[in-house]
């Protein structure tokens, strides 16, 4: 007697199977290379507050923008792609599962990745009002937005992985379940 395709699996054939296990690498590469870009970021921005002068604050503030310029946009295009790619693929076929618990942890990890952008355009706009000749101390506040800024977004990758890769495990075993 043939099983049948339940309806969650319907759009979860072989070539989505090899689709979902190159985004899980490709979401462990992404991963592992922000998270140490967002290490250096971090250690540049204490750096800002171990100058030993203002001149050295504002030339490390100056480094630290521009590694936040780049850092930004690998992220934006991680997140994109997680967007939209990664994250409409499960929940999706999480939503036909009727799984509610997945759907709240997607919008929060949203949340907690605007939170840390918005700590990331403090950071900006507090920079343009900072000066060479501006109190070292000032500097220093300004990088402590985008250790702030770290902070949130390590947490965000690590808790980011324990969400998707067990919902991706999920996806391969009830695959390999039903083709067994």
């Amino acid at each position: 007697m043939k099983q049948s395709t339940p309806p969650h699996m319907e759009r979860t054939g072989e070539a989505h199977v090899t689709e979902l296990s190159a985004a899980m690498d490709r979401l462990r590469e992404e991963h592992e290379m922000l998270a140490g870009l967002l290490e250096e970021m971090e250690e540049q921005a204490m750096k800002v507050g171990q100058a030993e002068n203002r001149a050295q604050a504002w030339g490390r503030l100056q480094h630290l923008r521009l590694w936040t310029i780049g850092v930004m946009q690998e992220l934006d295009a991680h997140s994109g792609w997680e967007e939209e790619t990664l994250f409409p693929f499960l929940a999706s076929y999480f939503r036909l599962r009727q799984e509610p618990t997945m759907i709240p942890s997607l919008w929060m990890m949203e949340k907690e990745h605007a939170m840390a952008e918005e700590y990331v355009e403090t950071f900006m706009r507090e920079f343009h009002k900072l000066r060479a000749d501006s109190p070292k101390d000032e500097m220093k506040k300004a990088a402590a937005l985008l250790i702030q800024a770290c902070y949130i977004l390590k947490s965000h990758l690590a808790k980011e992985e324990q969400i998707v890769f067990p919902l991706a495990e999920q996806v391969l075993t009830d695959v390999d379940y039903l083709f067994a």
